[in-house]
């Protein structure tokens, strides 16, 4: 009992004797410091997917210094520092590598993980046809069952990273009708469509690469009177819309230049009827949907090698 009453009375005084410890008395931290906020950055290659990375110090005198910013693999990233201590960084070969910001004198320093990834160089169009029945390359086949489709393929058949998906409903059927834009009969043929005073409208929502500009060409016929179209075109900026007769179409399309996608890489595209549209059930579709790189041309009628 003796020697519990001790060691109580020996942890009174050590508790007493640290309560009495001034501030100036605790350890000292650092106070300046540089840092990067983002653990892991990722960047792509090819020049228009360059990334700023912008650190933060802990004042603004701190942030006056000389920093440098460096790679333990240049051959990965080009480095294209700022006189204010930012920094672009411009990827050239995928693969992994460690980022620094260092102090002139070397006494701060932070590093990131930085990941470089091939871009997909957007040169070619990209072919979509909608519903069931199948067309040939360079046609991406997208059905309403699909839901989505990913990894789109342009007329070269390069895969890209891109993908489509459907935000609402569709339905589809299939009608022999021809076309004279050289489309083959596989995508005339077929559609999605909406009975327009059941379902009002209905979108598309692409995800791309929110560093370039896309133009859209659309393709929609159908075989009945008094239809059309309205394109809801919504990227970063403005929606853009557009119109197209569709009753008996063959030889029509609708046309939508320069969307850039939102900073979440997206372009949605909302389909209804036209303001034209007398039709009893105010039908609406779309059979074919082309997507552009920015200043390319594509003559019609098509040809497919």
């Amino acid at each position: 009992m003796k020697s519990f009453k001790y060691i109580f009375y020996i942890l009174l005084i050590v508790l007493g004797i640290s309560s009495c410890k001034s501030g100036d008395d605790m350890p000292e931290f650092p106070t300046k410091y540089a840092r990067i906020t983002q653990k892991i950055i990722t960047v792509k290659t090819e020049i228009e997917n360059k990334v700023t990375i912008f650190p933060v110090f802990d004042s603004e005198e701190t942030a006056k210094g000389k920093f440098i910013w460096s790679v333990d693999k240049p051959e990965l990233v080009r480095l294209e520092p700022h006189t204010d201590n930012s920094l672009t960084l411009v990827g050239l070969v995928p693969g992994q590598t460690t980022l620094k910001i260092e102090s002139e004198d070397g006494k701060l320093k932070y590093f990131s993980t930085l990941n470089v990834l091939k871009a997909f160089p957007f040169k070619s169009p990209i072919f979509i046809d909608f519903g069931d029945i199948l067309s040939a390359a360079p046609f991406n086949n997208f059905k309403v069952s699909d839901m989505k489709l990913d990894k789109l393929k342009d007329m070269e058949d390069a895969v890209s990273d891109y993908s489509i998906s459907i935000d609402g409903v569709f339905g589809t059927f299939d009608r022999n009708f021809p076309n004279t834009l050289g489309f083959p009969s596989e995508v005339s043929d077929d559609l999605f469509f909406n009975d327009g005073k059941d379902v009002a409208s209905s979108r598309l929502v692409l995800s791309l690469n929110k560093n370039l500009k896309y133009s859209f060409i659309f393709f929609s016929t159908i075989n009945d009177i008094n239809t059309q179209n309205e394109y809801r075109v919504k990227g970063k900026g403005e929606e853009v819309v557009t119109y197209l007769n569709t009753a008996y179409n063959t030889s029509n399309v609708a046309v939508v230049r320069d969307i850039t996608p939102d900073d979440s890489e997206r372009i949605t595209i909302t389909l209804c009827p036209g303001p034209e549209n007398t039709h009893w059930a105010k039908f609406y579709c779309i059979n074919a949907m082309i997507i552009l790189p920015e200043n390319y041309e594509l003559p019609f009628p098509l040809t497919f090698e």
